[in-house]
């Protein structure tokens, strides 16, 4: 699985100015890879990381996943079952259990529910997250647990490509360890393209590749 971004720009406009977010981007992320995507707040960090996602389309240039231009793809199908994104605040939903939360993206692929459940119990093990926190509520949980919900759910779908904003953000540093040894297993063990933005040196140093941003540009234009 390769993600290519080929001369990606985007825009921003609001009623006052216009706020060049990315300009004229390209790299690419591959396979069995753990790569981190820093710089200052404001850098377009976030914003390149949309566009992989495909909750924002370039102004111009491409994302390609595989060669296919995700202009011409079914995003909602591709963040589904290709790429999974994991959010600083979680995202997860405050009615549901644990264990639907895991199994919620899976029902979405129209997986059985007998094995959805059985895949999201096996995977929130993986995360440290034993069958005794499946029947609670996300507001039960501490934020290192609430992350390790967040992960396991990327983790059930399969995608290809895990996408991560900030994962430790607001963890201490156990868990903040915790998290960066999953992301790393994910890349390394699973074969999974992991790119996560960060401000946290330590994860920057577990990553396979650094990729740094600076007023919209890539300050090499490619890995270190």
């Amino acid at each position: 699985m390769k993600l290519t971004v080929d001369n990606v720009s985007y825009s921003y406009r609001t009623k006052y100015q216009t706020v060049n977010a990315v300009k004229e981007v390209s790299c690419a992320f591959e396979s069995g890879s753990f790569y981190a995507l820093i710089g200052k707040s404001g850098s377009g960090k976030s914003t390149l990381l949309s566009m992989l996602a495909g909750l924002e389309t370039p102004e111009s240039g491409s994302v390609f996943i595989d060669g296919a231009d995700l202009k011409a793809l079914d995003v909602d199908r591709y963040r589904c079952e290709t790429a999974s994104v994991i959010y600083q605040n979680f995202n997860l939903f405050p009615l549901l259990t644990v264990l639907e939360n895991v199994m919620y993206p899976m029902l979405l692929q129209k997986k059985p529910k007998a094995d959805a459940e059985k895949r999201a119990l096996e995977t929130l093990e993986r995360v440290g997250l034993g069958e005794s926190y499946s029947r609670r509520l996300p507001a039960m949980l501490s934020g290192g647990e609430q992350q390790r919900v967040a992960i396991a759910r990327a983790l059930a779908t399969d995608a290809d490509v895990i996408l991560a904003d900030e994962p430790t953000g607001n963890l201490d540093g156990e868990n903040t360890e915790n998290i960066i040894g999953l992301l790393g297993s994910l890349a390394h063990e699973d074969g999974r393209c992991v790119v996560v933005i960060t401000h946290d040196p330590n994860v920057a140093q577990a990553a396979d590749s650094i990729f740094r941003m600076d007023s919209g540009r890539l300050e090499n234009g490619e890995a270190e």
